[in-house]
């Protein structure tokens, strides 16, 4: 598996302000990633970002150059070397793929077991098969982390306990209107404010959705029975509304502090809650400075969830177990996948060896009975194969790859000219090796 390797950073290690200026806008993504995936030096290169994590899940044709490729991509995205190092982890081969089975089940997460990270991983891994930077290798690996993802989903302890960061969004909203009713403002259409809107509709209280493209605000309201507004719209005049929550991909604040201004002019007598779920922040820090504003961003937020993280762990240590068990297939079956080639190999050496025995039988004038005689000897050549293709099958998942290319190594040189002869010209004995050849075989 020393083909994969994982680059990220999270809020863990770089902190919100500067994952946010690393995070790649998604409006760029498409045609960012063959970019970095040419400066990093890489086959195929997907991208995941999310409000607390930007990471880089890389495959390549030969053993990577793990500490190179974080030195590049870091490079790609404006830090230099020394930063990259800094903030920047890297994980490789087998650790790089148990680290994306871990975030697409949502165990490394701010807020330990939440589900939305899932749809953020497939979103990944679609956008780099359309960039053209997802290959059957990455194919492979991301198919097998959302699988244990959703294993992990189905049978975790208390999976349904598991809030995520938009459960906290809904929590601080609920607390702000304290049992009232008061208009929300979605901003942006992404998996958390999907979620949010779900809740909120689900409670009877009135939305609106506001989006760049309005038929994307149209379609997400006419679901859950919310109004739809386009993002000038609002910026310009947002009406009366008690509660904003925002997640939205870009490098630039969405609501500037004029159009905060604006939305604070019609503040109800409690105010305005702004939950910012973007990273970077979709709405000027300062805002929270303006009277009637009251701003919560991802530093609040991803503290918050943090506190309980390791309590929530524990209760989530079945899960651990579900992803563990995926790792101990995904080993088995990448090592008969890394084998295959040599095992092919194997059939070929045995049908190879059937033909050239073949050429020393005495000539005869029947075609027919020659051509009849080809097609048995290959056939049995497949036959004699099958015993020792399936043992190199199982050592090949218990022992790897290498074991398997040991074991070819003595083949070839045992099938190599001269290393075996035709003893007798009886069809039961055409692949007959000579008996010290025999007794070494296994």
């Amino acid at each position: 598996m020393n083909r994969f390797a994982l680059i990220g950073a999270s809020y863990k290690t770089a902190g919100v302000e500067k994952l946010g200026r690393l995070a790649l806008p998604k409006a760029d993504l498409e045609q960012r990633l063959a970019g970095i995936a040419r400066a990093a030096g890489v086959a195929e290169l997907a991208y995941i970002g999310t409000c607390n994590r930007i990471e880089f899940m890389v495959a390549d044709k030969d053993p990577l150059a793990v500490q190179a490729a974080r030195d590049r991509i870091g490079e790609a995205l404006g830090a230099d070397a020394g930063e990259a190092r800094k903030i920047f982890r890297a994980w490789a081969g087998e650790g790089a793929i148990e680290h994306l089975f871990l975030v697409a089940a949502g165990l490394d997460s701010a807020q330990a077991g939440e589900r939305e990270i899932y749809a953020q991983v497939r979103i990944a891994w679609a956008t780099a098969r359309a960039a053209g930077t997802c290959g059957p290798q990455l194919d492979y690996v991301f198919n097998e982390a959302l699988k244990a993802a959703q294993d992990v989903h189905l049978q975790a302890s208390r999976p349904a306990n598991a809030e995520s960061l938009s459960g906290f969004a809904v929590r601080h909203v609920n607390a702000h209107l304290a049992g009232d009713v008061g208009r929300i403002a979605l901003v942006g259409i992404s998996p958390m404010t999907r979620q949010c809107g779900r809740v909120f509709a689900a409670a009877g209280l009135p939305i609106v959705v506001v989006n760049r493209t309005f038929e994307t605000a149209q379609e997400f309201a006419a679901e859950i029975g919310a109004e739809a507004e386009t993002l000038d719209a609002f910026k310009a005049d947002s009406g009366v509304v008690d509660a904003v929550v925002t997640a939205v991909g870009g490098a630039e604040p969405v609501l500037d502090m004029a159009a905060v201004t604006r939305m604070a002019s019609h503040a109800p007598s409690r105010g305005i809650i702004i939950v910012d779920l973007g990273v970077p922040p979709n709405v000027d820090p300062a805002a929270g400075t303006i009277p009637g504003i009251q701003r919560i961003g991802m530093d609040s937020v991803i503290a918050e969830a943090a506190a309980g993280r390791n309590a929530r762990l524990g209760e989530l240590a079945s899960a651990r177990l579900i992803i563990d068990d995926h790792l101990d297939r995904l080993r088995r079956d990448y090592a008969i996948r890394e084998a295959a080639p040599l095992i092919q190999q194997m059939g070929n050496h045995y049908q190879a060896l059937a033909a050239e025995s073949l050429k020393r039988l005495p000539r005869g004038n029947n075609g027919a009975d020659t051509e009849a005689l080809r097609q048995w000897a290959e056939s049995f050549a497949r036959k004699l194969a099958h015993a020792p293709i399936k043992g190199l099958r199982v050592l090949a998942a218990e022992a790897g790859p290498q074991a398997v290319q040991a074991y070819m190594r003595g083949v070839e040189e045992a099938l190599a000219p001269g290393g075996a002869r035709v003893v007798s010209t009886t069809p039961a004995r055409i692949l007959s090796a000579n008996s010290s050849d025999e007794k070494d075989q296994p």
